[in-house]
């Protein structure tokens, strides 16, 4: 930790108010970090419960992949599913997406009020993906994005007749990107075995600046937080029959590692003194286990089933330096979907038109406020030998928190299959 201290003159006085003014600051911060709800400091955007990112086609169907065929995405939440995709494929989804927010860092915890809930947009790159197989072995290499931290940026006025007294911007950003690369092998025609290595990356960055205008004293609260760990995920896909598959997932617990910075900078026309500080803490991520199951109902009609739990109670945070308390709770997240697909003949080849259709429930881990979502999900898509475009939307309504946060998410995957000889007889 540093120090520095640059004085135009010496004033007791001023030392007294710079005392008054920081603790005035820092104490409330304190204070209001306390009671955000879901979204704590180092919250995920929309949901706590991530497996991994989603593609169009399991967003559609209720949130279901863990033993489905959706696209090279699999690598992140079951491995094993890769035996069962297209000898090549190349895979990128994106989405947008529309969350709410009411209390969180400063806002409605007891500093800022709002009116109403706070909206957050965000246009992204979910995943890019990469499979190949070769006789019974399959490997898999993709690129995720698979939280995001960001907050909407928020600006406060403090105006007596007509005079500006007090202004405050905060902001905060970040996200979390995960590398991975899996195996997965073919035992025999209805079992297959896989795992994943993902090497997670990601920042989080937050700044509040405060000025009062009349006083002509600044001061700002700057931190920086790098992420970096890695986790495993294993995966087994079973066919019982021609009309039942299973899948199953585990994700064993880990640590995550956090390098921070901080720097509190307060401004005076006579004086200027900045502290600076480094941490280094460590994030205790919980064991995730899913199970999910097809139903093949007809040639056209599957039907699917995921329940995935969350062991919360065991997550642990510190924040520079400090153990932070989370009252949570296990959490287990269930999506229900179907897919129904029909075929026709354009420009000489055969397109499957598959649509989605699925309902998921989503409770998130804290105990103090027990929020839950509901989705109803859908999505449409087209494919043939070559290509498959496939498009989605899930419509999100939160309960218990008492502000009706929604959260809505557009989603669309390319899947591109280049080998046309070993993949014409591919399309379901």
């Amino acid at each position: 930790m540093g120090l520095s201290w640059h004085f135009d003159m010496r004033n007791w006085t001023l030392r007294f108010l710079l005392t008054i003014i920081i603790c005035s600051s820092v104490i409330p911060t304190l204070i209001a970090q306390t009671g955000p709800g879901q979204y704590t400091e180092e919250a995920p955007l929309g949901s706590w419960n991530i497996l991994g990112p989603e593609t169009a086609a399991g967003l559609g169907s209720g949130f279901c992949r863990l033993a489905r065929i959706t696209s090279g995405e699999v690598i992140y939440s079951n491995p094993a599913l890769l035996t069962q995709l297209p000898p090549l494929t190349f895979s990128l989804s994106s989405s947008f997406n529309q969350t709410q927010l009411f209390s969180y860092w400063l806002v409605n915890t007891g500093v800022i009020s709002t009116r109403g809930n706070l909206t957050a947009r965000t246009w992204q790159l979910d995943h890019l993906g990469l499979s190949w197989r070769s006789g019974r072995w399959t490997i898999g290499l993709g690129a995720a994005l698979t939280e995001n931290y960001g907050r909407p940026g928020l600006e406060y006025r403090y105006v007596y007749n007509q005079v500006v007294y007090n202004q405050m911007q905060i902001w905060q950003v970040g996200h979390l990107s995960g590398y991975a690369i899996g195996l997965a092998g073919r035992l025999n025609q209805r079992l297959s075995l896989g795992a994943s290595l993902i090497y997670e990356r990601g920042y989080l960055e937050r700044s509040l600046d405060e000025f009062w205008t009349q006083e002509e004293i600044q001061l700002l609260d700057y931190r920086y937080q790098k992420i970096t760990g890695f986790r495993v995920v294993a995966g087994l896909g079973y066919e019982i029959s021609n009309r039942l598959s299973l899948g199953l997932s585990l994700s064993p617990p880990y640590i995550r590692k956090v390098k921070g910075e901080s720097s509190l900078t307060y401004i005076t026309p006579l004086t200027e003194i900045e502290t600076r500080s480094q941490a280094s803490d460590r994030i205790k991520r919980p064991l995730i286990a899913g199970f999910g199951g097809k139903l093949v109902i007809t040639q056209h009609l599957d039907a699917y089933l995921d329940i995935l739990y969350f062991g919360w109670k065991r997550y642990r945070f510190s924040y520079f330096g400090e153990d932070q308390p989370r009252n949570f709770r296990n959490t287990v997240r269930i999506g229900a979907g179907l897919e129904y697909r029909t075929r026709f003949r354009f420009l000489g080849r055969t397109w499957a038109s598959p649509y989605y259709l699925g309902l998921a429930v989503d409770p998130q881990p804290d105990l103090e406020v027990r929020s839950t979502y509901y989705f109803l999900t859908f999505g449409s898509g087209l494919k043939n030998e070559l290509l498959g475009l496939s498009f989605s939307a899930a419509l999100g309504m939160e309960s218990g928190s008492g502000h009706a946060l929604k959260r809505h998410t557009l989603a669309i995957t390319l899947d591109f299959h280049p080998d046309l000889k070993k993949n014409s007889r591919k399309i379901k």
